[in-house]
């Protein structure tokens, strides 16, 4: 019985594993899938785009790391960028039980991010959330938002993709001006009484080395580089290159199935811009 089992075991391994192996590499270090869960890139991307990533264009990384082995190009002004949300832990973190997640390979060598967790006593996968926006400045830059209108280096950002949705601005943090950088760069405007205040006036700082800032197209409902601080290059995971599919369904993946009407078919094939 173990033979038969073995002998027809045999065939398939051969015909899947070499399958399974490229789609692996491919998906590790070309090109990606990639879903829009929110809408701060909106109008130009919208929730429930379905995006394939190009992830060669900025470098060759190890997989499940922010550790690039070939460095390839770095993002210019205007790119649009998918990258690892940079206040995102490197593991699942419970503040309650500190020790709770335990990791199952060695930091240097993340076969894959699969963790034990000690109150369920089960194995856990995690990985560092990606989000989209926009590359509007990049290492020297100086970046200001006088009254929701963007300013790099002194001059006005006049870009069509940008689009400003609420009717009221918030007057600027002026009590924090002396030190807005530090703060800035600490990610102190994060989730924070201050939030609100940065949003529509901001700055200036200067954009650190080895760092962008990005914004969502969708400037008055964006979690960016405002509020978070600078982007490492080391963050960013790829750029998006086209739409292959839609839904008005998404992100919950039984919605999309059982509401083909929610396709939004004019947005299959567009290109990322």
């Amino acid at each position: 019985m173990s033979k038969s089992v073995g002998t027809r075991l045999k065939p398939l391994l051969r015909e899947w594993v070499p399958v399974i192996v490229a789609v692996l590499l491919i998906r590790s270090f070309l090109v990606e899938a990639f879903l829009v869960p929110s809408g701060s890139m909106e109008d130009t991307i919208a929730i429930g785009d379905f995006m394939l990533v190009n992830k060669f264009v900025y470098g060759i990384k190890i997989p499940f790391t922010n550790r690039t082995i070939i460095n390839i190009s770095e993002p210019k002004r205007g790119d649009i960028v998918i990258f690892r949300f940079p206040l995102d832990p490197d593991i699942s973190v419970d503040s309650l039980h500190p020790n709770r997640y335990k990791r199952l390979f060695p930091k240097w060598f993340p076969l894959l991010p699969i963790f034990w967790d000690s109150q369920k006593h089960f194995f856990t996968w995690y990985v560092p959330r990606n989000f989209i926006k926009r590359c509007v400045a990049v290492a020297g830059d100086t970046v200001e938002v006088r009254n929701k209108e963007l300013f790099v280096n002194g001059k006005q950002e006049i870009a069509p993709y940008a689009v400003h949705k609420f009717y009221y601005t918030f007057p600027p943090p002026v009590q924090v001006q002396s030190e807005f950088q530090q703060l800035w760069e600490n990610g102190s405007f994060y989730r924070s009484e201050l939030s609100p205040y940065v949003r529509d006036n901001f700055g200036p700082v200067v954009v650190p080395p080895g760092h962008i800032f990005a914004m969502g197209d969708n400037r008055d409902n964006s979690e960016d580089s405002r509020f978070w601080g600078p982007l490492a290059l080391n963050h960013i995971r790829g750029k998006p290159l086209i739409i292959y599919f839609s839904s008005r369904a998404a992100p919950n993946i039984a919605r999309i199935i059982i509401s083909p009407w929610a396709i939004r078919f004019n947005r299959i094939g567009k290109l990322v811009r």
